[in-house]
């Protein structure tokens, strides 16, 4: 049984139809005459709602974009006309659409088409991926994306330019680590930048070096700023193709909402352009980045927070900290593969004065906040901080996160439930960063590594998604993650730090409801409940009945969105 302490009530229930159709399932009354026909009915399912109210149903109905019914097939059979749709699921599992609670959406877009180097096995696999990439492209053009990951290489040297100068003499190249915390460029790419020996250190990054001074080409967090100053921004038509190219993924993976960090304004345009033109298949939340939105408080130029049915831009995302695989998580003790650091803090955390500034107007002005943290110290002064607002602007419903939230200190678990602080998590980093993470910070510190069961034992919320491209988009792939902690190496099949192992009930929760709550949601989304939104998806396998390590071959049927089918999977 899932986890129940966590779930909120439904909303205001929506005319007397939905009124209806609650009264028919509570078992109080049947469906009448008079209520209209469903424009779509699944039937023959087991219905996994996320709801206290009614946890398992076998039937669901909708109208109108909304779900009017949860029943028994008996009870929403009596809603189906001649026009009605009717889904029989044949005793496959129909549970509420998957909510992201933490994507790039147009870096996983464009992720999807661009070089991939994240399973390159060796440094030479890596410059001959890059290489073929070169000849497909005309001079000039950038190779970017990449998503490389040296941990698997013998020794996990980090890249230089040198590796891959010979195979992009004329092609400019910036690729990124898979976090999106360090970045190689090639000659031509640091030339075109003016990065050079000359260059100076930046706030809250780092232009690693050799022996003689010279930019080995790896750039560090707002180091990476220097390169991709230059790099040419997209076409209005490239943008276009990025994010019809990631609706299509999402659709195919039952994602039915996402909330995308700090996108750029061109993208949060094009978002509203496809919102207004009913081309939106998955629902997104942009959330803005917090410096620019800061600048425009101050300013009196920040737009009012904008709700719609497939787009609200609301929410302020923040920097700590790094990454552990950059080394640039900020810690309270050395790393120990690299005693010489302890990470770094974020340009935005410098002077801690600035930030806490910013984040007091934005909270004033009532936007959420939602900073990015990885490393135990960085936590912890997020966590003063968030305080620290909440005493200056006083108390209300407003539900800070720390996103990643990945290592933190024993004690710190009691200070995100008593602040009510939400833990926006990403089980796939757990197996990913599982295969060397205890060669970087020693086996003390991943006791409370990607710690998903402790914040629930201590009563904090969590809200679950993937940091889509940094970790595949594949809901089914994060279960699996949360449920096994299996890391991707082999070498842990019975779990990494197994005592941090989520049941089922509890991931599905966390990616529903939990996701829905993180963004002021849970009256419309996030379960399966009369008067939500139909957002709905059908799997092919009931996720409770399969071995855990089989929970990676579940497929995606059906997503629904809004009512809508938005995707399904065609079978032999």
């Amino acid at each position: 049984m899932a986890r129940r302490s966590h779930v909120l009530p439904t909303g205001w229930l929506r005319g007397l139809t939905i009124m209806c159709a609650i009264t028919m399932v509570a078992g109080c009354g049947g469906a009448t005459s008079t209520e209209p026909d469903a424009e779509l009915a699944i039937v023959n399912a087991r219905v996994w709602t996320v709801d206290p109210g009614r946890p398992e149903a076998q039937a669901v109905a909708v109208r109108a974009g909304r779900i009017t019914a949860v029943g028994t097939v008996g009870e929403v059979r009596r809603l189906i006309g001649p026009a009605t749709r009717v889904i029989d699921a044949g005793g496959r599992f129909l549970m509420p659409g998957f909510h992201d609670s933490h994507i790039h959406l147009m870096g996983g877009g464009y992720r999807l088409d661009a070089v991939n180097l994240k399973d390159a096995p060796t440094p030479a696999e890596f410059a001959r991926r890059i290489g073929e990439k070169a000849k497909t492209l005309p001079k000039g053009e950038w190779i970017l994306g990449g998503g490389w990951d040296e941990q698997g290489w013998p020794g996990a040297p980090l890249p230089t330019r040198q590796m891959i100068d010979g195979v992009t003499p004329d092609t400019p190249v910036f690729v990124q680590r898979y976090d999106g915390h360090m970045g190689l460029a090639n000659t031509a790419a640091l030339k075109l930048a003016g990065v050079n020996a000359a260059t100076p250190e930046v706030l809250g990054g780092q232009v690693v070096r050799d022996a003689r001074g010279e930019p080995t080409g790896i750039l560090k967090d707002a180091a990476m700023a220097l390169v991709q100053r230059v790099i040419p921004d997209e076409t209005a038509e490239q943008r276009l193709r990025i994010l019809e190219r990631a609706l299509g993924h999402m659709a195919s993976l039952g994602v039915t909402s996402v909330q995308d960090m700090g996108p750029e304004p061109e993208a949060v345009r094009l978002y509203a352009q496809l919102a207004e033109q009913g081309r939106l298949t998955t629902r997104i939340r942009a959330v803005r980045a917090v410096v620019p939105l800061a600048r425009e408080l101050a300013s009196g130029t920040a737009a009012a927070a904008t709700t719609s049915p497939f787009l609200s831009v609301s929410g302020a995302k923040g920097f700590a900290d790094g990454s552990l695989g950059s080394a640039t998580a900020f810690f309270f003790e050395p790393y120990t593969d690299d005693p010489s650091t302890r990470g770094l803090l974020s340009d935005e955390m410098q002077p801690i004065e600035g930030m806490r500034e910013r984040l007091v107007e934005l909270d004033r002005a009532g936007q959420q906040l939602c900073i990015h943290a990885i490393g135990d110290r960085a936590i912890f002064m997020v966590l003063d901080l968030f305080d620290e607002v909440a005493k200056a602007n006083g108390p209300k419903d407003r539900r800070p996160r720390i996103e990643h939230s990945q290592h933190l200190a024993p004690g710190d678990f009691a200070r995100f439930a008593a602040q009510g602080v939400i833990a926006s998590v990403q089980p796939y980093h757990a197996i990913d960063d599982g295969k060397w993470a205890e060669r970087r910070i020693g086996p003390v510190r991943v006791k409370t590594t990607y710690a998903f069961k402790s914040f629930l034992d201590a009563g904090a919320r969590l809200a679950i998604g993937t940091d889509w491209p940094v970790a595949p988009l594949d809901p089914i792939l994060t279960i699996h993650a949360a449920v096994t902690r299996a890391t991707l190496d082999g070498k842990n099949p019975v779990g990494w730090v197994p005592e941090q192992k989520l049941t089922v009930a509890q991931v599905i929760e966390g990616y529903t409801l939990g996701s829905a709550y993180a963004a002021f949601e849970e009256r419309e989304k996030g379960s399966i409940t009369a008067g939500k939104l139909a957002d709905l998806v059908l799997l092919d396998r009931d996720p409770f009945s399969v071995a855990p390590e089989a929970l990676r071959d579940l497929k995606v049927d059906l997503t629904i969105t809004g009512g809508r089918v938005v995707y399904e999977r065609s079978t032999p």
